[in-house]
């Protein structure tokens, strides 16, 4: 159907065309850029990119581009071009080296958010000196531009019109075909917009408009190189499959097939695939890198600053020092961490990695930190570690832009900086790293979930619309009526209340007489370690769930727990192998061949405990090294395949 659609879009595109002259053809030239080519047509990059929205990955020598009309005539290589004015424009900024979002958008008082919907074409990749910026105006976004509009057409219309604000993504032709109109028609009525269309702007429109068909029928070559343009060639990545194909094109698996007969095979590494065009490159199929084969040694030294929470001010006495040992649980935890860290330190120095280390308080609160006056201590730092806060950690991202700064604790979408790394993955990653899983084994998957937890009913529903959702009370006919005979069945279990989870624990575990299933929960609380919820009954339900650590006793776990009793006399906690991980991680990541922020979100790893992958998503980069851990028998967890 959509292969079908994207025909019938691209026709109707050549329709236009031919009728309205609103557009002309430009074969790009070896060496052209979007850039050179829009002075050459007294038009704006910005006008080139909404009609050739494909553009914005780099042009290839042959490309047909559309261009919009001008009244003025082209200029001849290298003839200074004026910007043509307009009644209602957006600034324009030109990005400067080691500008990011977050710069441009402080430097013009407005968000990251705004900034983003007014150039929604461009897709979330790093900015490149030279690329342009539409910048909204001041103020609340779209509302803010929308108010501004309105006084410029504020006259008194008829009955003939009607108006539609524009929304982030929106261009004319878009809107001028979802109103039955034509472009020209279109900047006649509104000829503030010629040159321009700002997020937010009020347009009139014509209430009967009609478009007028081609005076000139599209030709089957026309149609075959529409085809064409609206797909590419894909590689087959490792560990791909059907199904996280039709994640990544937003095809289903019937459409995907239609438009490639080789995969009713099955798909196979490095097979080449048609995919629609703006399809994204995978994120979760990343090997593990074992950093410490490729770490280079001969390196100028890498200063390294840990940014932790001691409050050591506090300590005033040694009574209120022992007191808080006792009692202070934050403290101890940020003690911990520290011990962690110090052993990735030593390890760095027994490799012999020019490493300066510096471990500073931050004397921090969930609202306040002392980051002003550590300012020029931490300048000139290739990573910092910490603050534990959010607020603060995003504080630091902004007061030191050149480091890369890592949140040990945070997991909340926050601020967006480009800078800024968030180490524990957030909920909602956790819970589609199950999701995907189960939808990835291709069995029949159930979800039972709380009637109170409308959010996650409506989530499922949205996002995996494959899912069987039990409505109603929890019953053992209700349960077995969704179940299926010969096939694995996956039920996802999402309740807060006790009863509720051991009463479909046992309940399931009855109808295992009649049918194959495993039981998912993607948040594991401390229910379901309670006597109410038979443990013997979870592991013949072999339990999976995600988890941010490996929650397995390795043979790595084991020499780290004897380093540390060694060093420490106590056992190491969570927080200690955090400490490690998160800091040894990053030591290694600093002395490899490549730049450090090249290999962030490129490769992925794993320490201890921990696994690190992050990915730029938000306007910030995410960690998604999650484990999907199994019950089995003998009370023995392990990594689920």
């Amino acid at each position: 159907m959509k292969y079908i659609l994207a025909i019938t879009f691209t026709l109707s595109m050549f329709c236009m065309s031919a009728f309205g002259q609103d557009y002309k053809k430009h074969k790009v030239a070896k060496g052209e850029t979007v850039e050179s080519i829009s002075k050459k047509y007294l038009v704006t990059p910005y006008d080139i990119y909404r009609l050739n929205p494909d553009a914005k990955n780099g042009l290839k020598t042959e490309t047909v581009l559309l261009i919009p009309n001008k009244t003025a005539k082209t200029l001849p290589a290298g003839t200074a071009v004026k910007e043509p004015s307009a009644k209602v424009v957006n600034t324009v900024h030109a990005v400067a080296a080691g500008e990011t979002m977050f710069s441009v958008a402080k430097k013009y008082g407005i968000t990251v958010a705004d900034l983003e919907k007014a150039n929604a074409t461009r897709g979330k990749e790093a900015l490149k000196t030279g690329e342009k910026l539409i910048i909204p105006i001041k103020g609340s976004g779209v509302a803010a531009q929308a108010k501004t509009a309105e006084k410029q057409i504020a006259k008194k219309q008829g009955t003939a019109y009607m108006y539609h604000v524009v929304e982030a993504g929106e261009t004319k032709y878009s809107i001028s075909k979802k109103f039955g109109m034509t472009v020209q028609l279109l900047e006649e009525l509104n000829p503030e917009v010629k040159d321009t269309l700002p997020l937010g702007y009020k347009l009139k429109l014509a209430k009967n408009a009609v478009l007028e068909k081609a005076k000139e029928p599209v030709t089957a070559t026309e149609v075959k190189e529409a085809v064409a343009k609206s797909y590419k060639d894909y590689t087959v990545q490792p560990k791909e499959t059907l199904y996280s194909l039709t994640k990544q094109t937003g095809l289903n698996e019937e459409e995907l097939v239609k438009l490639n007969p080789a995969l009713k095979d099955g798909v196979k590494e490095g097979m080449v695939i048609k995919v629609p065009m703006g399809t994204a490159a995978p994120v979760a199929v990343r090997d593990l890198t074992d950093f410490s084969a490729s770490v280079k040694k001969d390196q100028q030294a890498k200063k390294l600053s840990l940014l932790l929470p001691f409050n050591m001010y506090r300590l005033e006495t040694d009574t209120i020092k022992s007191k808080l040992l006792r009692n202070d649980k934050f403290l101890n935890l940020t003690l911990d961490f520290y011990a962690g860290a110090m052993m990735a330190v030593d390890s760095a120095r027994v490799m012999g990695l020019p490493l300066n280390v510096q471990v500073l308080d931050a004397r921090e609160t969930n609202k306040t930190s002392d980051l002003v006056s550590l300012k020029n201590s931490v300048a000139g730092s290739d990573v910092i570690v910490g603050p534990f806060f959010q607020s603060n950690a995003e504080s630091a991202a902004a007061l030191f832009p050149n480091a890369v700064v890592v949140s040990p604790l945070a997991k909340e979408v926050g601020t967006p900086h480009d800078n800024l790394y968030y180490s524990i993955p957030t909920d909602e990653d956790m819970r589609n790293a199950l999701y995907d899983y189960l939808q990835s084994k291709g069995g029949n998957v159930v979800a039972v979930i709380s009637t109170k937890k409308l959010a996650s009913r409506n989530y499922i529903k949205t996002n995996y619309p494959d899912f069987k959702i039990l409505d109603g009370g929890v019953t053992g006919d209700g349960m077995r009526a969704l179940l299926v005979k010969g096939k694995q069945n996956y039920v996802i279990l999402d309740s807060e209340s006790l009863g509720a989870i051991s009463g479909a624990v046992k309940l399931l575990a009855e109808a295992q007489k009649d049918f194959n299933i495993q039981l998912a929960v993607a948040d594991k609380s401390d229910k379901y370690d309670n006597d109410e919820v038979p443990l013997d009954k979870l592991i013949k339900l072999r339990l999976l769930y995600p988890s941010i650590t490996r929650d397995i006793q390795s043979p790595q776990q084991e020499l780290f727990d004897k380093l540390y009793r060694q060093k420490n006399g106590a056992n190491p906690t969570p927080y200690a192998v955090r400490g490690f991980d998160i800091t040894f991680d990053m030591i290694m990541r600093m002395f490899q061949p490549e730049e450090l922020k090249a290999i962030m979100g490129a490769k992925a790893s794993e320490q201890v405990e921990n696994k690190f992958m992050y990915v730029a998503h938000d306007g910030g980069n995410y960690n998604k090294g999650i484990y999907i851990m199994q019950y089995n028998a003998g009370n023995i967890v392990t990594e689920a395949k």
